[in-house]
């Protein structure tokens, strides 16, 4: 930031926006269905739209290419490490079979653990939460030097972040 004093004000404005439309969300929601709320968004879509249609078809590919995004990095990787070892005809049955190696494995990974979709839902969730809250105080630290002598400030970032707040909250 060009001007670093505003970054406190430029924090409120995100957090408070986002509550906004994360509480708008759950009202709107909330009003559409009432009491028949079902856990899964999808659930609640009405089944003869072609509309709900689509958007139940977005949300089940829209893991199937985050899976492809993934495993791309780890099939190169070893491909490149398995490369060296081997002449450029050999190396395309390799990638087919490496490829196909991973695509195997962690479906029986994700069929083998029991609960496996809720501890990838937790991992995810955890990994977000801390995102979205320890970045911006790691950044407000960095950029005001002042906050990172040790005093009141400090201590209460230090105690967010980790999730020790006064009455076993965990910062929300």
């Amino acid at each position: 930031m060009k001007n670093r004093s505003k970054f406190p004000k430029v924090l409120l404005i995100c957090f408070t926006l986002s509550t906004i439309n994360y509480g708008t969300m759950a009202i709107l929601g909330y009003a559409m269905y009432g009491g028949n709320l079902m856990s899964q968004v999808t659930l609640n879509l009405p089944m003869k739209s072609i509309s709900s249609k689509i958007a139940i078809y977005t949300t089940l590919i829209n893991p199937v290419t985050k899976y492809a995004i993934i495993v791309s990095p780890i099939a190169s990787a070893l491909d490149e490490a398995l490369s060296s070892h081997s002449s450029k005809l050999a190396r395309r049955p390799a990638r087919l079979i490496i490829k196909t190696v991973l695509v195997i494995s962690t479906t029986v990974v994700a069929l083998v653990i029991p609960f496996f979709g809720s501890i990838m839902a937790f991992i995810g969730s955890f990994l977000s939460v801390s995102g979205s809250i320890l970045i911006p105080c790691l950044c407000y630290l960095k950029i005001d030097k002042t906050s990172r002598r040790f005093g009141t400030e400090l201590i209460i970032i230090v105690l967010y972040d980790d999730g020790h707040l006064p009455g076993g909250s965990t910062g929300w």
